[in-house]
């Protein structure tokens, strides 16, 4: 009887160099070591790399987490398997000159996309203000649409991302109050499996997990090559992509273990962060229907590999 040959994995991805890991891992042949075939399709818009997964034309795509928790609320199959990374400098909130300080942001305008997981962000930032929505008034804008909203007078303040957070900062002469280095954990990007690729090749699946560790290991002991040949991917220079990964932080094995396990050896902060970004985006009427969290988070293949 004639074996039938394993179609290759196939994985969405779109410029970000959260995710760029993947590609590394093909480039340095870390999938062929492990033994799976992987395709990687390359979107230049972001949301069609989700619709791709949601139609079954891929069998896994690089999300974020708050995008994850809207397909599985919305009927979607889908399975985080690892963490890739999680913002670490790259998003922040940006003020008018004459705003010094968090505290001056009562009575403000403040600038975001609601209903995304910067509106998400910015509760944090209140937070750490001991401010609440109630003592500033939210205006709902698209994050690269801040810094004209800002130029125009239209908005006191924004959460936005680079480039756009350094820009805004040069051409509004502001500043810079609050960036994820304060508020990490917060914005995550994700592996994430269609379900049943995952109950019919358990062994490919973790065959990929394990190569993607590969290459987050050769960027802690090879950066500049690393940053080189994945800025090659992304059409850019090994100097930019290191100064776009430094507002991140890779997240490899150990990190995703911490993450889905606490000390007691039960669920940790992943699982936490999930629920915390699945009731907000309810709140904000993103989504109907609160996700399993239980079954969303799929931990068994950091855990393989852990022990």
């Amino acid at each position: 009887m004639i074996q039938q040959e394993k179609k290759p994995i196939r994985i969405a991805i779109s410029n970000w160099a959260g995710a760029e890991p993947l590609d590394l891992a093909d480039q340095l042949g870390y999938f062929k070591k492990h033994g799976v075939e992987v395709k990687i399709l390359r979107f230049s818009v972001y949301s069609d790399s989700i619709e791709a997964l949601i139609d079954g034309k891929v069998d896994a795509g690089m999300q974020t987490l708050d995008d994850a928790i809207r397909s599985l609320s919305e009927g979607g199959n889908v399975r985080v398997v690892l963490l890739t990374d999680y913002s670490f400098g790259s998003d922040g909130l940006v003020a008018r000159p004459g705003i010094e300080s968090l505290a001056d942001l009562h009575g403000t305008r403040i600038g975001v996309e609601t209903g995304t997981v910067g509106h998400f962000s910015l509760l944090k930032i209140l937070e750490a203000a001991e401010l609440t929505s109630d003592d500033i008034t939210i205006v709902s804008i698209p994050t690269w649409e801040i810094q004209e909203a800002m130029l125009d007078g239209k908005i006191d303040a924004g959460v936005t991302w680079e480039p756009y957070l350094t820009r805004t900062v040069e051409t509004t002469h502001g500043k810079v109050l609050i960036t994820s280095r304060e508020y990490p954990e917060t914005i995550i990007t994700t592996m994430a499996f269609d379900a049943t690729v995952l109950a019919e090749r358990p062994e490919d699946v973790q065959k990929v997990v394990a190569a993607y560790f590969d290459a987050v290991d050769y960027i802690k002991v090879n950066a500049q090559d690393a940053y080189l040949r994945m800025g090659q991917t992304e059409g850019i220079s090994a100097t930019e992509f290191e100064s776009q990964a430094r507002g991140l932080r890779y997240l490899d094995l150990k990190a995703n273990a911490e993450l889905f396990r606490d000390q007691a050896g039960t669920t940790g902060r992943a699982f936490d962060q999930t629920r915390a970004i699945a009731q907000f985006l309810f709140d904000q009427g993103i989504i109907s229907v609160l996700p399993d969290v239980n079954q969303l988070l799929v931990p068994r293949f950091i855990n393989e590999l852990s022990e």
